[in-house]
């Protein structure tokens, strides 16, 4: 017994616990004079609350004595062994710790292994040392899983970010594309009244105060819409044209060419969403830059695809050859749309998007 207790004890501080299980086997055949032994050291797995269920996963590490003196540790195994299926001559002892089975001890020959069977101190101490090295291997598992979980809570954080950067800049966008063309189309408003009062032209100004009302409630609406994430209600219920129409008649500023085939067509959802909000800018755009300028927004269908144009008479400008408005026409290719902006200084500009459907 003190042999078997040595073995284990006597290995270099730190030894993992394979080592230490190896040299109990050892110490065990030696010790009984057996032909060989087979350790199955149950390895219960972590994070699983039914108990039938743990043993059923249960795993198994092998560790063998033979003839020639070696043990060889953590040779897999299944677990399924029993009595009936050990080889013959062999003797199988069951250990637990009166909460769960620490290991099978296969002996041979079934003399050496009724000695262990009938050695009650020699089985409490190997009992002993086996439940330490199931600790230890226990405590390994359990350091591999926390280091899998800080991983994929690493992981699990970086997404986050990600994704909350994505809304960021979704929410950047749809304000830009949005709730900015509003903003314009206020402070045009306001400019008109301002100039008819100053001209004292009062019922003209009234007039203006009325749709500026009108254009203010359509503000909150299109703020309220964007902090919540949804289309426009009569994007979502009516479709493309019908948007556009509520939104932009109102106005008075800019000019409609719809292709009487659109009428009532519905498209896929992203599509509407996308040519919708890329129409918005287009002409918040033409109001910003070219106040005053006359703007017509075109939409064409064919069997190709959908179109759109917004053009302004304004004094245009030079592109130098860049793409201006590279944010647009990140949005339409999104869905897998194409935008062209083409202006140069007194012919005005027209910025065309097409997406195939």
């Amino acid at each position: 017994m003190a042999r078997v207790v040595e073995a284990v004890h006597g290995l270099p501080p730190g030894s993992p616990p394979g080592a230490q299980a190896a040299a109990l086997t050892r110490a065990l055949g030696e010790g009984l004079g057996a032909e060989s032994v087979a350790l199955h050291l149950r390895l219960p797995l972590l994070a699983v609350d039914d108990p039938a269920e743990a043993a059923a996963r249960d795993g198994v590490r092998e560790y063998h004595w033979g003839p020639a003196g070696r043990a060889n540790p953590d040779r897999p195994g299944d677990g399924r062994e029993s009595a009936a299926t050990a080889p013959g001559g062999t003797t199988r002892i069951r250990l637990d710790d009166g909460r769960q089975v620490l290991a099978d001890v296969f002996v041979r020959p079934a003399e050496a292994g009724e000695r262990l069977r009938r050695w009650p101190e020699l089985l409490t101490v190997t009992r002993l040392l086996l439940s330490d090295v199931q600790s230890q291997l226990r405590a390994d598992e359990a350091g591999k899983l926390i280091g899998r979980s800080a991983a994929l809570l690493a992981d699990a954080r970086s997404r986050a970010a990600g994704e909350i950067e994505q809304q960021r800049y979704q929410l950047e966008r749809d304000l830009h594309d949005g709730a900015q063309h509003h903003m314009v189309a206020l402070q045009m408003s306001l400019a008109m009244v301002e100039h008819q009062l100053g001209a004292g032209e009062p019922t003209e100004a009234a007039h203006h105060l009325d749709r500026l009302r009108q254009l203010l409630a359509s503000t909150e609406e299109v703020l309220h819409t964007t902090a919540t994430g949804l289309l426009s209600l009569p994007l979502a219920d009516h479709g493309l044209v019908a948007a556009l129409t509520g939104r932009l008649e109102p106005l008075g500023t800019v000019t409609l060419d719809v292709d009487p085939l659109m009428t009532g067509r519905r498209y896929p959802s992203e599509v509407e969403a996308t040519v919708y909000l890329a129409c918005l800018e287009a002409v918040s755009n033409a109001h910003k830059h070219v106040p005053g300028a006359a703007v017509t927004l075109t939409l064409r269908t064919s069997a190709r695809g959908l179109s759109f144009e917004v053009a302004d008479t304004g004094p245009g400008f030079d592109t130098g050859g860049r793409m201006p408005l590279h944010y647009l026409a990140a949005r339409l290719g999104s869905v897998g749309g194409t935008l062209r902006v083409r202006s140069s200084p007194g012919e005005g500009t027209r910025v065309a998007g097409f997406v195939a459907v």
